[in-house]
């Protein structure tokens, strides 16, 4: 198992009292933006809160509450995106924290990437070859984190 101190999501993890990006955190989970400047509005990571490395290693509560919070989650971005439906993918390969990826599927996604093709566009958007609206993404988190407190 990685060493947590090195874990990039653990440190997330630890730090979110005032961290813009965050739209949803309880004991088990939290739910924040892919990054601060993301290829679409609404891009989302569910990560757990506990270093582990896949869903295999999910403990009772971890299992038990799963289910609920991706599903509110991915309702929260349909409702503030108006996507046509929500990806939903888990690799860990990047980052071996486990992490669920919530993509909203627009009806106009940059380069047209629908499909496993939209994930690709992650990789894009470090390069800066594509970008959502920072403006965008600030109105999207905001209205993705007032659904879930209602």
């Amino acid at each position: 198992m990685t060493d947590t101190k090195a874990c990039p999501m653990c440190e997330i993890a630890a730090n979110t009292a005032d961290d813009p990006m965050v739209v949803y955190q309880d004991e088990h989970w939290v739910a924040r933006s892919i990054s601060g400047t993301p290829a679409v509005a609404g891009w989302l990571l569910l990560q757990s809160r506990r270093h582990i490395p896949d869903v295999t290693e999910l403990n009772a509560d971890e299992a038990a509450t799963f289910g609920s919070v991706i599903q509110r989650v991915s309702a929260a971005v349909r409702e503030a995106t108006g996507a046509l439906r929500v990806y939903i993918a888990s690799l860990n390969e990047g980052n071996p924290h486990f992490h669920s990826h919530v993509l909203p599927r627009l009806p106009e996604m940059p380069n047209g990437a629908v499909g496993f093709g939209a994930f690709g566009l992650s990789g894009l958007a470090r390069t800066g070859e594509v970008r959502a609206d920072p403006e965008q993404v600030a109105r999207v988190l905001a209205a993705i984190r007032a659904g879930l407190q209602s």
